[in-house]
């Protein structure tokens, strides 16, 4: 059923997610301006810790940071934002049927159009200054899909779980706060002892990190059995939250009531 729904409900999909999009906006006085500034004021605090107090990092740390909090932000909005997803559309679910892998769905699209926004100010950013290549443009709509995949899968777990334990998702978001920090987002694979760079790998978001880096910044084909593992497991866990959601597509409304 999960791979019939972006079709079958994508009329809805898209324009709900464009409607939020409209409504975040029209809540802030720069509106779609924010789209760039939250995550370029998320580099500035970042870069003025670790670039200039802690003297960390060489001429391409700027490139590194951006990629790595660009990359991570797409992640950590729509799984956050998806905690509650079916609660909030408590209303909608009441009036008509709908599957509710489209709630989540919905979130990772809406975060995935100012995903993209920002990552191609990056990418043209790090073109300006490094120039590209065949690799980079061949490879990087692969990167993209199995970046999408992983987003998905952690968005549409915690919608199929929270619902059922409501205080799962303060124990969620500490646990998006603990990634933030053990993803790579500041730090490179460089800067790990070897010996426990393995450990880090096993986060599928430091692997993913690592790639985009390898593929923008050195401008080489990433390392294919990281990216193999985090495709696998963005699957496997995409798999079980569509299952969990259509197994209790019914239970859902008597569990928000």
């Amino acid at each position: 059923m999960f791979f019939r729904l972006p079709f079958k409900y994508l009329d809805f999909i898209w324009y709900r997610s464009l409607a939020q999009l409209r409504s975040e906006s029209s809540r802030a006085y720069l509106g779609y301006l924010w789209w760039v500034l939250e995550p370029a004021l998320y580099l500035l605090v970042f870069y003025l810790v670790f670039a200039l107090v802690l003297n960390r990092g060489d001429e391409n740390y700027v490139r590194v940071l951006l990629i790595g909090l660009v990359v991570f932000k797409w992640f950590d909005s729509a799984v956050r934002s998806s905690m509650d997803v079916i609660q909030q559309n408590a209303g909608l679910i009441d009036k008509v049927y709908l599957p509710k892998i489209v709630f989540p769905t919905v979130n990772v699209v809406s975060n995935g159009v100012k995903f993209a926004v920002v990552f191609l100010l990056l990418w043209l950013a790090n073109t300006a200054l490094a120039g590209t290549d065949v690799i980079s443009l061949l490879f990087l709509p692969v990167l993209v899909a199995i970046h999408f995949l992983l987003v998905m899968a952690g968005a549409c777990l915690v919608a199929a779980i929270t619902p059922f334990v409501p205080d799962l998702r303060m124990v969620f978001d500490k646990l998006m706060t603990l990634l933030f920090f053990l993803s790579g987002v500041f730090f490179t694979a460089d800067s790990i002892p070897e010996p426990f760079r393995a450990v880090f790998l096993i986060n599928p978001l430091f692997a993913l990190i690592e790639s985009y880096r390898t593929l923008l910044v050195l401008q080489e084909l990433p390392d294919l059995l990281p990216l193999a593992y985090v495709l696998v497991l963005a699957l496997v866990l995409l798999m079980t939250a569509s299952y969990l959601l259509n197994r209790f597509d019914r239970v859902y409304p008597r569990l928000i009531y």
